[in-house]
Protein backbone atom coordinates (compact mmCIF):
# COMPACT_ATOMS: atom_id res chain seq x y z
CA UNK A 1 0.00 0.00 0.00
CA UNK A 2 1.55 3.61 -1.17
CA UNK A 3 0.92 6.25 2.22
CA UNK A 4 2.41 9.02 -0.03
CA UNK A 5 -1.29 10.36 0.30
CA UNK A 6 -0.41 11.02 3.96
CA UNK A 7 2.62 13.02 3.65
CA UNK A 8 0.72 14.58 1.55
CA UNK A 9 -1.80 15.84 4.00
CA UNK A 10 0.62 16.24 6.85
CA UNK A 11 2.40 19.13 4.75
CA UNK A 12 -0.92 20.20 3.51
CA UNK A 13 -2.18 21.05 7.00
CA UNK A 14 1.62 22.58 7.97
CA UNK A 15 1.21 24.79 5.23
CA UNK A 16 -2.10 25.61 6.17
CA UNK A 17 -1.21 25.61 10.40
CA UNK A 18 -3.93 23.41 10.72
CA UNK A 19 -3.11 22.11 14.15
CA UNK A 20 -6.19 19.58 14.76
CA UNK A 21 -6.04 17.97 11.03
CA UNK A 22 -2.14 17.72 11.78
CA UNK A 23 -2.15 15.99 15.26
CA UNK A 24 -5.10 13.75 14.08
CA UNK A 25 -2.71 11.95 12.37
CA UNK A 26 -0.78 10.89 14.37
CA UNK A 27 -1.37 7.74 16.76
CA UNK A 28 -1.83 8.30 20.38
CA UNK A 29 1.03 6.32 21.54
CA UNK A 30 3.46 8.22 18.88
CA UNK A 31 7.01 9.53 18.99
CA UNK A 32 8.56 12.32 16.87
CA UNK A 33 12.38 12.74 17.07
CA UNK A 34 13.85 16.03 16.67
CA UNK A 35 16.97 17.00 14.96
CA UNK A 36 18.60 17.84 18.01
CA UNK A 37 17.99 14.77 19.39
CA UNK A 38 15.18 15.34 21.90
CA UNK A 39 12.53 12.82 21.47
CA UNK A 40 8.44 13.70 22.10
CA UNK A 41 6.47 11.00 23.10
CA UNK A 42 2.45 11.16 22.80
CA UNK A 43 0.64 12.81 20.67
CA UNK A 44 -0.72 15.63 23.37
CA UNK A 45 3.39 16.56 23.85
CA UNK A 46 3.34 17.14 20.06
CA UNK A 47 0.16 18.85 19.83
CA UNK A 48 1.98 20.92 21.58
CA UNK A 49 4.93 21.33 19.99
CA UNK A 50 3.49 21.69 17.23
CA UNK A 51 1.76 24.97 18.56
CA UNK A 52 4.83 26.60 19.32
CA UNK A 53 5.86 25.93 16.28
CA UNK A 54 2.62 27.77 14.88
CA UNK A 55 3.12 30.49 16.86
CA UNK A 56 6.12 31.02 16.65
CA UNK A 57 5.70 31.60 12.91
CA UNK A 58 8.11 28.76 11.79
CA UNK A 59 8.72 28.43 8.21
CA UNK A 60 6.67 26.08 5.97
CA UNK A 61 8.65 23.00 5.07
CA UNK A 62 8.25 22.24 1.22
CA UNK A 63 8.05 18.69 0.17
CA UNK A 64 11.20 18.01 -2.66
CA UNK A 65 10.73 13.75 -2.75
CA UNK A 66 8.96 11.47 -1.65
CA UNK A 67 9.22 7.71 -1.20
CA UNK A 68 6.95 4.95 0.12
CA UNK A 69 7.94 1.28 0.95
CA UNK A 70 3.93 0.65 2.32
CA UNK A 71 5.30 0.78 5.65
CA UNK A 72 6.69 3.94 5.94
CA UNK A 73 7.37 7.39 4.37
CA UNK A 74 10.32 9.39 3.22
CA UNK A 75 10.40 12.76 2.51
CA UNK A 76 13.05 15.37 1.47
CA UNK A 77 11.98 18.96 2.98
CA UNK A 78 13.23 22.43 2.22
CA UNK A 79 12.35 25.39 4.25
CA UNK A 80 13.28 29.25 3.74
CA UNK A 81 14.17 30.79 6.77
CA UNK A 82 13.00 34.27 7.90
CA UNK A 83 16.98 35.33 7.24
CA UNK A 84 16.68 33.70 3.77
CA UNK A 85 18.70 30.55 4.27
CA UNK A 86 17.60 27.14 3.50
CA UNK A 87 17.27 24.79 5.41
CA UNK A 88 16.91 20.65 4.42
CA UNK A 89 15.55 17.89 6.36
CA UNK A 90 14.71 14.55 5.27
CA UNK A 91 11.50 13.20 7.78
CA UNK A 92 11.26 9.94 8.20
CA UNK A 93 7.42 8.31 9.07
CA UNK A 94 6.59 5.01 10.39
CA UNK A 95 3.17 3.92 10.58
CA UNK A 96 0.98 1.93 12.35
CA UNK A 97 -1.46 -0.71 11.46
CA UNK A 98 -3.88 1.93 11.18
CA UNK A 99 -1.97 4.38 8.78
CA UNK A 100 -1.36 6.67 11.62
CA UNK A 101 2.21 8.13 11.87
CA UNK A 102 4.04 6.26 14.82
CA UNK A 103 7.28 7.41 15.08
CA UNK A 104 8.14 10.75 13.09
CA UNK A 105 12.14 10.94 12.68
CA UNK A 106 13.17 14.10 11.54
CA UNK A 107 17.14 14.80 10.54
CA UNK A 108 18.57 17.81 9.30
CA UNK A 109 21.20 17.66 6.39
CA UNK A 110 24.78 18.75 7.17
CA UNK A 111 25.74 21.68 5.34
Amino acid sequence: MDHTDLAARYFAHMKARNLQGLTELFAEDATFALPDGRELAGARAIHDMYAQLFAAGAPSPTPLATISDGQGIATEIEARLPNGTVRRTANFFHLNAQGLIRRLSVYTRAG
